[in-house]
């Protein structure tokens, strides 16, 4: 056997040099900016969605970010092809992981969405406010839903 054997490392090398540019890249997902405010009450959307996030005395905790992103996130990665070929060679092409954190921040605020779809994945307890027996849990007013937003981090 030859020891001659060859091989084209160019495309690998580019693409080390930009997961390497994107070390601190990520993608932020949640109530940002001018989402923040509401319509309609004292407190801003951010406000709200804390209290469903992580739950209150008097309210149950439910999960529209933590939970749909870790337990659902990947799967959506994978079905929408985050993870094929082409996607790779993108970055590849492009010399930064922008077009792969794009998508990323595409399919972490599908699964948020599909969240508010299912009643969390019909995770989330029922409203017990008598005025929201006949509305989804957390959708009447559609605007925590509508405020969640995502931001890419730490490229150019």
């Amino acid at each position: 056997m030859s020891d001659d054997n060859e091989f084209d490392t160019k495309n690998l090398d580019k693409l080390i040099r930009a997961l390497k540019k994107g070390g601190n890249a990520g993608v932020k997902i949640g109530i940002m900016g001018q989402s923040v405010a509401r319509e309609g009450s004292e407190l801003n959307n951010a406000t709200i969605g804390a209290f469903h996030e992580f739950g209150t005395s008097k309210m149950p905790q439910r999960s529209f970010l933590k939970m749909p992103i870790s337990e659902h996130l990947a799967k959506e990665l994978e079905s929408s092809g985050a993870f094929d070929e082409a996607t790779i060679k993108e970055v590849v092409k492009q010399g930064t992981t922008r077009p792969w954190l794009e998508k990323v921040a595409i399919c972490a605020e599908a699964v948020v969405q599909d969240a508010f779809n299912s009643g969390g994945f019909g995770k989330w307890a029922p409203s017990d406010m008598a005025h929201k027996k006949n509305h989804q849990t957390l959708v009447e007013t559609q605007q925590l839903r509508n405020s969640i937003t995502t931001k890419i981090t730490g490229v150019s």
